[in-house]
């Protein structure tokens, strides 16, 4: 299946969940938590610029702004139109001038040394062409830069039951991995320094977080 076709299936699932998307019960008891313990890792400076890859509604996005308080800037990228206009209202109550929405992926990322982070929550299974993306985000990340993600992990078998049903049910359900999947796919896409943890979310979730460094231009 060609990748512009699982793009659009992964925009009609978002487009259709965008007006009740933050009022979900599992948004709030998983993707929120989720995205806080991504951004609790991240070592915001003022100043910085940080993209959100697979921001939704942009609470996250928001929520980093806050912390750069009005200094740098912040984008929030997604492929949904729905989703990114849920995240601009967000906007209408928020002071500071920082923060950027706008709808794309990935996969057409183009930007060079544009970033100091790039973090990603609970979109890696929607990512096709999954090598393709970690590259672009490694060539628009600033030598040293970091790219932090999440995602369930599939070195549990729970997780791998989830990965197949979503593989057999969601059209825009592309695939999870492993942490040692993980890992592999950070270091053949010009990072290092990698670190993968993995941890028990509640009774039934288990998620992994990765974090990757830009190889500085030197080498």
């Amino acid at each position: 299946m060609s990748n512009g076709r699982k793009e659009e299936y992964v925009v009609k699932e978002f487009d259709r969940a965008s007006k009740h998307y933050d009022e979900s019960r599992f948004v709030k008891s998983y993707q929120l938590r989720t995205q806080i313990l991504v951004i609790n890792r991240m070592q915001i400076k003022k100043g910085m610029h940080i993209l959100d890859l697979g921001c939704g509604t942009g609470w996250g996005t928001i929520d980093i702004a806050s912390k750069l308080g009005g200094t740098g800037k912040v984008v929030g990228l997604d492929l949904s139109e729905k989703m990114i206009e849920q995240a601009k209202q967000k906007l209408a109550k928020f002071t500071h001038n920082n923060v950027v929405f706008e709808v794309g992926s990935g996969n057409s990322l183009d930007c060079a040394n544009c970033f100091d982070y790039v973090l990603s929550t609970n979109a890696f299974h929607h990512f096709d062409k999954k090598e393709l993306i970690f590259s672009r985000v490694c060539k628009s990340l600033k030598p040293n830069g970091i790219f932090i993600i999440q995602d369930i992990c599939d070195d549990y078998l729970s997780m791998k039951i989830v990965d197949l049903a979503g593989k057999i049910g969601e059209r825009a359900h592309v695939g999870s991995t492993t942490s040692e999947g993980l890992r592999k796919l950070f270091y053949s896409t010009g990072f290092e320094e990698v670190e993968i943890e993995r941890m028990r979310l509640n009774w039934f979730w288990r998620i992994m977080i990765g974090k990757g460094i830009r190889r500085s231009e030197e080498r």
